[in-house]
């Protein structure tokens, strides 16, 4: 039967509920979602249990002794369950959709042996497809109901409509409203069922899954009357109708194939697209970068070289220092851009010592002194926090950018905070600013390659936008972890956690013990510039 299937819908409340976990809803969203959860769990019940309580009443049907008696309905059974074990998806739009190719024979049982003995082997058949593709049981049990209630009111308007055992061209309109019927119930106690989960509007939904599925059910549908009029003659023709509907599986399965071919690359060529536009973007910035401390290097030494004799000492001391500045900026980019080169082709090498992040964050704060403008640093470690045997000129590296970072984009005479805190496996070091944090639009792409939040030729912060770049991917080599832990109004923090042992090392020492022995110091202290 034609199934609109959800992802969402395979899974229970519980399972989809955990998949979000990491995210902290505010009261109306849990309140969305409990609301959401009730109604359609209340759903999903309600269906089961009217479509499996109805079953022993089926049951009682005196047309099942026959139809249990009759090669005919074994073969068609059969049937059923290829179709069920088999299902065909189909990319409708955003959404995978499921369809079985049971439903040729599913209703060539309700015409030929009636409802009731129809429903046994689409329940079998369903049960088994939906356990051998490891759906939950919840689900499992709700497409029991919505096929008995489907095949159920086929049955009943097929027979109400004066159809018979026997298919002529008098039962062709009791087939097309039997089929007509078996088509929509099925279909719409599906939908409102995902629409329900998605917090759809359902209407639109329900009409959207009639329009996509009514290209292939009808024309499945349509076969049934040919395959009971064909196994009226001899069975042995029957199985002939596995070749176009074989044909059908064929062609959706390589339909299906290609769909998610032309999204893959659909989702390749965006992703180039935007590489492409952020490279444009970082050859701007570099040349701009680069071009700005070299012009400022060029003008103090022609100024030098035209005015010399005509300076006093002191001015060209001056001078000189300024040039020097610009040199030492200019070495800084470079030294950068090749960094990230090393770091690309993975020839960056790794040298494992002993290390205290207290100690390399006091020497970052010692070396950024000259440069803070007016920042107050504010060092918190306890003082028997742990070594750890990790790469100290990486992590050096790695929290000297964050710290740089954090004075860039703070107002000054603002504090930047660094908190060195033991975990169970490692160790974090958490760096706060007081600026005023990072837009929610941004926050997942600060660490991606060339991006910055301002990449304007008017943005009062410079940058290349690799920073945040390089302290990931040396955070990956030493096996540590770096993330935004929290962005506001009252600052950002970034968080670094490196691990008691790098990758391959950890069997060297218990986990969770020290690698060596523990920092020494204060438990705070506090640097005023």
């Amino acid at each position: 039967m034609g199934t609109p299937a959800s992802e969402r819908i395979d899974a229970s409340p519980d399972e989809v509920l955990e998949d979000a976990a990491g995210t902290t809803p505010d009261d109306a969203d849990a309140a969305m979602d409990v609301e959401r959860n009730t109604a359609w769990v209340t759903y999903v019940s309600v269906v089961s249990l009217a479509g499996v309580g109805l079953i022993p009443f089926m049951m009682a049907s005196p047309r099942i002794p026959t139809a249990l008696g009759s090669a005919g309905f074994w073969l068609f059974s059969v049937f059923v369950l290829l179709g069920e074990m088999f299902p065909l998806r189909v990319q409708m739009r955003d959404e995978l959709t499921e369809n079985t190719t049971s439903v040729t024979f599913s209703f060539a049982l309700i015409l030929s042996f009636g409802a009731a003995a129809a429903i046994l082997p689409n329940i079998v058949a369903s049960a088994i497809g939906d356990v051998r593709q490891g759906k939950s049981p919840l689900r499992v049990v709700f497409n029991v109901g919505q096929y008995v209630l489907s095949i159920a009111a086929a049955g009943a308007v097929y027979e109400l409509l004066g159809g018979s055992a026997i298919v002529t061209a008098r039962e062709i309109p009791a087939i097309a409203a039997s089929a007509l019927t078996m088509f929509l119930v099925n279909l719409v106690l599906t939908s409102i069922a995902v629409g329900l989960w998605q917090r759809l509007p359902l209407i639109p939904y329900v009409y959207k899954n009639i329009a996509f599925s009514a290209h292939m059910t009808p024309a499945l549908l349509a076969l049934s009357p040919v395959v009971v009029v064909v196994a009226d003659v001899s069975l042995w023709f029957v199985p002939l109708f596995a070749i176009p509907i074989a044909a059908v599986y064929w062609g959706m399965t390589k339909a299906l194939e290609n769909s998610r071919l032309v999204d893959r690359l659909r989702d390749s060529l965006e992703q180039m697209t935007e590489l492409n536009r952020m490279k444009d973007d970082f050859v701007a910035v570099v040349s701009h970068e680069l071009r700005t401390p070299l012009t400022s290097i060029q003008g103090y030494v022609k100024t030098l070289l035209q005015l010399t004799g005509q300076l006093d000492e002191a001015q060209e001391r001056s001078f000189l220092e300024a040039a020097d500045r610009q040199s030492d900026r200019l070495r800084s980019l470079i030294e950068q851009l090749l960094v990230v080169g090393r770091l690309e082709t993975h020839t960056e090498p790794l040298v494992a010592t002993r290390v205290s992040l207290a100690s390399v964050a006091g020497n970052v704060i010692e070396e950024l002194r000259p440069r803070a403008h007016g920042h107050a640093f504010d060092l918190r470690f306890d003082s028997d926090t742990p070594f750890v045997e990790t790469d100290e000129h990486k992590v050096h590296q790695i929290l000297s950018n964050l710290v740089e970072n954090a004075l860039k984009y703070s107002p000054p005479d603002t504090r930047i905070t660094i908190r060195i805190e033991p975990r169970h496996d490692g160790i974090v070091a958490a760096v706060q600013d007081e600026g005023h944090g990072i837009p929610v639009d941004d926050r997942e792409q600060v660490f991606e390659r060339f991006y910055q939040v301002d990449s304007s030729a008017t943005r009062s912060v410079g940058g290349t936008g690799l920073g945040l770049y390089i302290c990931r991917k040396m955070a990956e080599q030493l096996g540590a972890r770096i993330w935004l832990e929290s962005s506001g109004r009252r600052g950002s923090t970034f968080c670094l956690f490196v691990p008691f042992s790098p990758p391959g090392r950890e069997d060297e020492a218990p986990p969770g013990e020290p690698v060596g022995e523990h920092a020494t110091g204060d438990q705070s202290i506090t640097a005023s510039v």
